[in-house]
């Protein structure tokens, strides 16, 4: 069992570091992603704690002050040399899960003001540990120990980091008596642990039952004072002292003694070092010198199925999205007044127009977007279609969401056993099965589900395959491994989507223009411009398309491009045969 953060503990830990790493010279970071590990080592080797371990593995989660460091080497990842750089803050922001550790040049005199040129993120929410390097005031990222996307925030190298947030009250101040008994005394006894966890700053699982005590069971006004106070107390720990709390298998590190165990101890770090000495997770003995052991073969399995789990609910969220847009918008009655209006008033209607406003049924005006390669009846046609697909989904998607949302959940509830109880056969049935061993790299690394090419495939009318890429390390999988020179590559213009790829052989020609309308369909269906009523899809050579250097997953720059312009018609893929 792991180790559980919360604001307290961490901003414990940050107070504990600020004084034992402040103004030391650090000589680099290491990042070993399949150990999920990040290493802070320091330049002199004077004090006991040589290097800082972020062992962030799903199984593990401690932070280890140790006199060794890890091998020369990380076994995969990144090792990022420093010069004449000394720790000039370590912060932990107010009721949040984060470290930041903040790296500037110049003097070992700490307090002369200078800007950070590096920041070392310690990301500690449930589930998603993580550590990030940043460079410069706009805070881009230069290494991440675990890329990945996390809702709206890319932690990937190139972008730019930004911070977890929160919302809760008392951030910054304690309670009064009144806003204590508002909150709690609205909601049953029973109600008032969840309310405290989403409402009130500072409380977590792992001290939410203490704070509360009777309150959790009794209307009685004493209980919720004494809860107050016992609040109150929580926010004033003191920094110097650590305990080990009892639960389950791994003592919980935490500043406050809680209930039962062992302590106290020295500070937060002492109590981490003793916890992992006790967990068997530190120090390592097979390989003293270095102080590290390889893992082992169930956690490397582990991150190896967290990565699956969470590629599987990403993409199935994504899908939940697209379709939930389909269901928004306009009513397909509306769309085919539309098209009753732009027949009873054609003669209105100036040629090649891209928009034009009549006058409604009921004497408003009505403004309406048109093709100007199509006239006022087949413009009419476009939205009685229009409305013919809205229809569709309205009969089709909300069972198909709730199919979806249900797997999506069944994925997070085995996502979270998977902390608990490690990898299982019942896990891997989640996600189609264990994957054979060998082949490709797979896993949260790749970003690819094993055993499963990087794209879809499909045939154009004439029988050229055409294959659409999965996601953006697909993408990049697909355009520079998994095509050849001379095949068509195509991308939707200004919008983010897949790559796509008409297989073609012949130097001397293009391919049929009907081919390659489709094939653009497919650019356009699988881009963010979707939901547009003409798209524009660039089409060129594959082996005109290059990767800049440090380019994110996905990123081209094609050339001797050519453009057309097509209609994202869902139907042209049901026409198309599906290989997979």
């Amino acid at each position: 069992m792991a180790i559980r953060y919360d604001p307290l503990l961490i901003a414990g830990l940050a107070r504990q570091a600020r004084g034992k790493w402040t103004g030391r010279r650090v000589e680099g970071l290491w990042l070993d992603r399949d150990r999920r590990e990040a290493w802070l080592v320091f330049a002199d080797g004077s004090h006991e704690d040589r290097a800082v371990g972020f062992l962030l593995h799903p199984t593990s989660g401690f932070i280890i002050a140790t006199p060794t460091v890890p091998p020369e080497d990380p076994l995969s990842g990144r090792r990022i040399s420093f010069r004449k750089l000394f720790v000039t803050a370590v912060e932990a922001p107010v009721d949040e899960r984060l470290i930041v550790v903040e790296l500037a040049g110049g003097l070992r005199d700490v307090h002369t003001d200078l800007p950070p040129v590096f920041r070392l993120y310690v990301e500690l929410q449930t589930n998603q540990w993580n550590a990030l390097l940043t460079r410069g005031s706009d805070d881009a990222i230069e290494a991440v120990l675990w890329p990945r996307t996390a809702g709206a925030r890319a932690l990937r190298p190139g972008a730019i980091y930004a911070r977890p947030e929160g919302a809760r009250d008392w951030a910054g101040r304690c309670p009064d008596t009144r806003e204590w008994s508002s909150l709690l005394l609205d909601h049953s006894p029973d109600q008032r642990r969840r309310v405290l966890l989403q409402s009130a700053a500072w409380s977590s699982a792992l001290n939410v039952d203490w704070v509360l005590g009777d309150a959790s069971t009794s209307d009685d006004p004493a209980s919720l004072a004494a809860a107050l106070e016992r609040y109150r107390s929580l926010r004033d720990a003191p920094s110097d002292e650590a305990w080990l709390l009892s639960r389950g298998e791994t003592a919980q590190p935490y500043p406050l003694p809680l209930e039962a165990g062992s302590g106290p101890y020295a500070g937060l770090l002492e109590a981490m070092y003793a916890a992992a000495s006790q967990a068997s997770v530190w120090p390592r003995d097979d390989d003293p010198e270095a102080g590290v052991t390889m893992p082992s073969d169930e956690a490397r399995e582990a991150v190896r199925l967290e990565g699956v789990l969470r590629d599987k609910i990403k993409g199935l969220e994504r899908r939940r999205s697209a379709l939930g847009r389909q269901l928004e918008g306009e009513s397909a009655e509306h769309l085919r007044e539309l098209g009753h209006l732009l027949l009873a008033r054609q003669s209105d209607i100036p040629r090649g127009a891209t928009n034009v406003s009549l006058e409604g049924f009921e004497g408003s005006l009505v403004q309406l977007e048109l093709d100007p390669r199509l006239n006022a009846v087949q413009n009419a046609e476009r939205y009685y279609e229009r409305a013919r697909r809205r229809d569709r989904a309205a009969r089709a998607l909300p069972g198909r969401l709730a199919r979806i949302t249900d797997r999506i959940s069944r994925l997070e509830t085995g996502l979270a056993s998977l902390r608990e109880a490690g990898p299982t056969a019942e896990l891997w049935s989640l996600v189609g099965g264990r994957p054979e061993s060998g082949g490709s790299e797979t896993g949260p690394r790749s970003g690819r589900t094993p055993g499963i090419l990087p794209y879809r495939r499909y045939r154009t009318s004439s029988g050229l395959e055409v294959r659409v890429g999965r996601s953006a390390r697909g993408n990049d999988d697909l355009t520079f491994r998994h095509s050849a020179p001379e095949d068509i590559w195509l991308h939707a213009r200004q919008a983010a989507g897949s790559h796509v790829i008409l297989r073609w052989e012949r130097r001397d020609q293009n391919p049929p223009h009907a081919d390659l309308v489709e094939a653009a369909v497919l650019a356009a269906l699988n881009s963010e411009a979707r939901h547009s009523g003409v798209v524009a899809v660039d089409w060129t050579r594959r082996k005109h398309v290059r990767k800049p250097r440090k380019a994110p997953p996905g990123a081209v720059v094609p050339e001797r491009v050519t453009t057309l312009f097509v209609e994202p018609d869902p139907q042209v893929v049901s026409r198309l045969a599906l290989d997979d």
